[in-house]
This record gives structure tokens, sequence and C-alpha cells, in this order.
């Protein structure tokens, strides 16, 4: 298994759920035949419970005091040096240490800098994984140290029939509109998000009354961590 991983795909294919099975095998007390997580030890039940000792899930939010979590814009360095630190630690159960860095594209250049000494000289049982959207706004020093995978999208079938089980009305639609990210589709498929939508292709749809600066001003009103979604479906409209 190679000491650094970089996950790579499209938004919404499931890298994230993907990396944490890898982590969960790593750190897996009795593994199965094929090296996959048996899902019944202590080890494996940790990880699906999030409180893994061995586990770091490193991503751009924060909680304050009051238990409200926060999106940040960036994975700070100090998120990365604490990480680090915590590698140099012995192993809390004896088994292998895992850190995962999802989106690792929102690492600051301070960050990624930082990354870069455990990247080269990793401490024994030590795995890094790093999850991106766009592995191209990652350094080329930190892609170049890790090996580089990219996830499968499930086939269409495959996608609508998960879909379907979720409780999605009309899941081949849904994927479409998602471009075949079954975890995107499941999202695009809230009705709120559906009404949205529609609202934009009517104000496309009569190209002379169209105001951008109108339309920009209904970006900027919706909430932050709607926003990227917004634009998102813009450009796919585009």
């Amino acid at each position: 298994w190679p000491h650094a991983l970089l996950l790579t795909g499209p938004r919404g294919i499931g890298k994230r759920t993907l990396a944490l099975h890898f982590a969960r095998a790593l750190l897996c007390e009795a593994p199965t035949a094929e090296g996959l997580g048996c899902g019944t030890c202590t080890g494996c039940h940790l990880v699906m419970g999030g409180t893994h000792p061995d586990l770091q899930l490193l991503e751009p939010w924060m909680q304050d005091e009051d238990g409200a979590v926060k999106t940040l814009d960036a994975i700070p360095v100090d998120r990365v040096r604490a990480m680090m630190a915590w590698a140099l630690v012995t192993s809390h159960r004896g088994r292998a240490k895992v850190a995962v860095i999802v989106p690792a594209e929102t690492m600051n250049a301070a960050a990624a800098n930082a990354l870069l000494k455990t990247l080269e000289e990793p401490p024994p049982e030590t795995y890094l994984m790093l999850v991106a959207h766009q592995a191209g706004r990652l350094p080329a020093t930190v892609r170049s140290r890790c090996r580089r995978m990219v996830a499968p999208r499930p086939d269409a079938e495959s996608g609508a029939r998960w879909l379907a089980a979720q409780g999605v009305a009309a899941p081949a639609v849904a994927l479409a509109q998602a471009a075949g990210a079954p975890l995107a589709a499941l999202a695009l498929a809230q009705p709120d998000w559906q009404a949205e939508r529609s609202w934009w292709l009517d104000a496309f749809a009569k190209p002379k009354a169209l105001s951008p600066v109108a339309l920009a001003a209904r970006i900027e009103a919706a909430p932050k961590d709607e926003r990227r979604d917004r634009l998102a479906a813009l450009i796919d409209w585009l």
C-alpha cells in the first residue's frame, strides 16, 4: 500500500467514502483474506463511528464553542501541523495510522508546503490519503509524491438503482443532471433545489429579459454552502 495516495475524480461519486473504506481496511484488527475491513472488530466500529484514535480526517470546517459547524474557505496550516505531530505518536491500537484530507485542493499554500515533509519522510505504518475533486489545483510537489488513483464513476444503471433505493422519484433524471455522480444527484433531487433549477432554466429561456446583475445578486443572497452548487449548475448549463 502506498504511504501517500491521491484519490481523484469528479465531485459526488463517493471518493470520501471510498477513502474511509481504505482507512478501515488498514486499521482493521481482523482483515479478510482480500485485505478488506471485517466490519465487526473494534477497529472497524471505531472507524465507522468516527472515533478511531489512529484515524484523522482533515476537512475545511470547524466547530465553535457552541458546537455550531462553520465552513472554511481552506484547510489551514495549523490543522496540517497538528496532523503531522499526531503522525509521530505511536499508534494507539497497534495497527496503522491513517490521515484522510478532503478535498485536498482546499489546503492553503502554507498547509500544502507543511505536508511535504511528511510526504517525503512518512513515519512507519503511517498512510496519507488525499481526496481531490480537482487534483490540478494541488502543487506539483505534492502530486509527485503520491500514487494517483482515479476513482471509478458508477455506471448509469447502478447509480439509478442506488438513487431509487434512497427514495429519489426520478433517479435517471437526477443522475443526468449530476453528470453521473450519484451523491451529487441525491442532493440535486431535493425539491427545493429542483425548484431553484427550474427558475434558472426559465430565466435562461428568456435572454432578452435576462439581467446578469440580478442573477448575480440571487447567487450572492444564497447561503454560502449553496453558492458553489448554483455556480456549478451554471457551468453545467453552459
